[in-house]
């Protein structure tokens, strides 16, 4: 081997052993944008961060009222987008929001960034009607279906007709915690809420339901109960954000098994 070839070989094992820099801190798969309240999370929640198995990383949106995103008015969205970008620019590979209605605010943001922004899990109601049989309904359980406009369904392309809909606007404890900001939770409380919310729901049609879509982050911690009391599959925003993070995730496939029937090389 000549100088030169050893020259190229050592500046391409320098090149590989390079990492690029450019953050203060490395590792985050997913960003998560909170809104600016101090309500108790438990695990399920996607403002809880023990509810990945990846990291992630939080930005709280500053000053941006809660009523925006039932009225959808824009003005303030400016606050959003400036948090989102400032989560870009932190290395993460793609952003979710922590409330089911930023849907009318998809476009506006995602168009603004370089990286996926993932809005609200009622994006996901066209897709899982998509794979359903034709005569079964998506029930989606909603915080309080007074506050869930028709319009938050069209933003993601729902058709509110393939929809039953049920909500925790009679819960208690929905109301003083998370509608009222209430800073002391009591999750046995919530879980009797959303298991009556999903009762209802069943019963307020004749049609087959064939899968249940929770559009409010703070009902995801119940979806195994969900699961197991109806017997139909669960959908929400950490569906959503775990269906991304597995973009980003290195898999390698390698058979573990012996096939006998095959002659030796």
């Amino acid at each position: 081997m000549n100088g030169e070839s050893r020259k190229n070989i050592n500046r391409r094992s320098m090149k590989n052993a390079y990492i690029q820099g450019g953050t203060a801190n490395y590792g985050q798969v997913a960003g998560i944008l909170m809104t600016d309240s101090s309500i108790p999370r438990i695990p399920g929640d996607p403002g809880h961060a023990e509810t990945f198995n990846f990291p992630v990383r939080y930005r709280v949106v500053k000053d941006f009222p809660f009523s925006d995103l039932i009225d959808i008015k824009k003005e303030n969205l400016v606050k959003v987008i400036k948090a989102a970008i400032e989560l870009q620019d932190e290395g993460v590979n793609f952003i979710a929001a922590d409330c089911g209605l930023f849907s009318p605010f998809q476009r506006d943001i995602a168009n603004v960034l370089e990286i996926p922004f993932i809005g609200s899990s009622l994006s996901l109601i066209p897709l899982i009607q998509t794979f359903l049989p034709y005569k079964k309904k998506i029930g989606l359980i909603t915080g309080d279906s007074k506050i869930l406009k028709e319009e938050h369904l069209i933003a993601v392309g729902a058709n509110p007709r393939n929809l039953v809909i049920a909500g925790l606007g009679n819960c208690d404890e929905f109301q003083r915690v998370v509608v009222n900001r209430g800073n002391v939770l009591e999750p046995e409380a919530l879980k009797v809420c959303v298991i009556d919310a999903t009762k209802a729901l069943f019963k307020s049609t004749n049609d087959p339901i064939g899968a249940i879509i929770l559009e409010c982050t703070n009902l995801i911690s119940f979806r195994h109960n969900i699961q197991t009391m109806f017997k139909t599959p669960v959908f929400d925003m950490v569906s959503l954000i775990e269906f991304f993070a597995s973009g980003y995730r290195l898999k390698h496939f390698k058979s573990n098994f012996l096939y006998t029937n095959r002659k030796p090389l």
